[in-house]
């Protein structure tokens, strides 16, 4: 269910946030950069305390602006959503009507937070929020008068929730379902299975389970991405049952469809199957499904290049 917040939520600065602000800035070569840190510290702690309360996991410690060189040599406020991107979490001071937006932070971000500081510093309004998408390299300030309702982040948030982003992968952003493809497989030696980590290409694998009355069958489903060139993407997904003893259910189906819901490849279990492998090409910016069936039960893993 999507929170519902009122238009304008405050939040109060404790004292853990003026620790961090102020250890961090104590550590600038000058007063200048220190108060730029003091602010841009001030106000990702904010965000990460307000999402908190929706149960929305953040991770601080992987932020660059929690990294001591990273904030040092640049103007960042930013905050990982480890199921969903990086935050940018930008401040404007009382009677200022446009925020700056640095250029290391207008890319590779899932959207922006702004908020407005009191003169105390004692307490943060959040005034709104702009999509990632709508900020390019060009993008040097937004007017107050440009900003979004708070909502939308949260609107951003549960549209993308459903789809698995592959281009985050490359940037070591994974939900906890997709995890590493040696820790699911146990080292074991597997027919057919294709994995890579390199600069051009990832691999993980997802446990997912087929319920049919009351015979439940544990299979893996691993996600082979390599970019073949910029634009140019190899996909390959392979399923493999959980256990190694076993083979997949007979008349499993795995379909791979596009956004519009067209099968572009698909391969179906005949007999003694212990793996299927299928590959496909399609562009960045696709959308694209795997789509497991097996009598009535079907389940859907939704991607996005």
């Amino acid at each position: 269910m999507k929170p519902t917040q009122s238009s304008n939520p405050t939040i109060i600065l404790d004292r853990h946030a003026h620790h961090y602000a102020e250890q961090f800035a104590s550590e600038q070569a000058t007063p200048e950069k220190g108060e730029q840190v003091y602010l841009n510290t001030l106000s990702v702690y904010a965000v990460h305390t307000y999402l908190k309360s929706f149960s929305l996991k953040t991770t601080l410690l992987q932020s660059d602006c929690w990294h001591p060189g990273l904030r040092a040599i640049s103007n960042v406020a930013d905050l990982i959503l480890p199921n969903f991107g990086k935050l940018e979490c930008r401040w404007v001071l009382p009677r200022e009507e446009f925020i700056s937006i640095p250029t290391e932070a207008r890319e590779n971000r899932l959207g922006y937070i702004f908020l407005l500081f009191t003169e105390e510093l004692d307490r943060v309004k959040l005034l709104g929020f702009i999509p990632g998408k709508e900020i390019n390299p060009e993008t040097e300030s937004i007017a107050l008068s440009q900003l979004k309702p708070i909502d939308s982040f949260f609107e951003t948030i549960y549209r993308s929730q459903a789809k698995v982003n592959l281009s985050k992968w490359f940037t070591d952003l994974f939900s906890q379902n997709w995890q590493p493809v040696e820790s699911l497989m146990l080292g074991r030696m597997v027919r057919g299975l294709s994995i890579d980590s390199s600069a051009t290409s990832i691999s993980r694998g997802k446990i997912l389970s087929l319920q049919r009355n009351n015979l439940e069958k544990q299979i893996i489903l691993v996600l082979t991405v390599t970019y073949k060139s910029t634009t140019d993407i190899e996909i390959c997904p392979q399923i493999y049952p959980v256990d190694v003893r076993d083979n997949l259910p007979q008349g499993l189906l795995v379909q791979v469809l596009d956004r519009s819901g067209n099968i572009l490849v698909e391969a179906e279990t005949q007999n003694v199957y212990d793996w299927i492998k299928l590959e496909f090409d399609c562009q960045k910016g696709d959308d694209f499904s795997v789509q497991i069936i097996w009598e009535e039960v079907k389940l859907l893993e939704q991607f996005t290049t």
